[in-house]
């Protein structure tokens, strides 16, 4: 599966507060329920890390041309912001981009080296601190619910 990192966050920390299953997202209909569904139930799966376009993005009413045409609420680009978040979270891996590991093996990676830089990640002005923090909580829940 190719899966940009943040999307990956976002599975285990949803999974973290509480989602077992995701359901299709009608509004934007993407596959983040499919390959979400794929990543909970198989923890030997290959991932291909990317800040490009990847399988979650592929179906989405606002890819065009494997770019997000979303924005935010300061009209700020999501795809510009993603591929920000990506970056680092490459960074603070020691990962390049096309690395390819197993999903438990990315889990465990993201344990060891990224929990404790969450802040430095999500530090945008588009997150606030009480966002980062429910972020911090709840992957750190969902790192220790998936990993076992």
């Amino acid at each position: 599966m190719k899966i940009k990192p943040h999307h990956f966050l976002d599975i285990i920390k949803l999974y973290g507060s509480g989602i077992d299953e995701f359901k299709p997202d009608e509004k934007y209909g993407h596959d983040f329920y499919r390959i979400g569904n794929n990543i909970l139930r198989n923890k030997q799966a290959n991932l291909v890390l990317s800040i490009e376009e990847d399988d979650i993005c592929k179906p989405c009413r606002f890819n065009k041309d494997g770019k997000c045409i979303d924005v935010l609420e300061n009209n700020r680009s999501k795809n510009e912001l993603n591929k920000l978040l990506d970056q680092k979270i490459l960074e603070y891996l020691e990962l390049k981009e096309n690395s390819e590991i197993t999903v438990t093996n990315f889990s465990i990676l993201i344990k060891e080296k990224l929990i404790s830089k969450i802040f430095s990640i999500y530090s945008e002005p588009a997150f606030s601190k009480e966002q980062t923090l429910a972020r911090f909580k709840n992957l750190t829940d969902g790192l220790d619910r998936y990993i076992g």
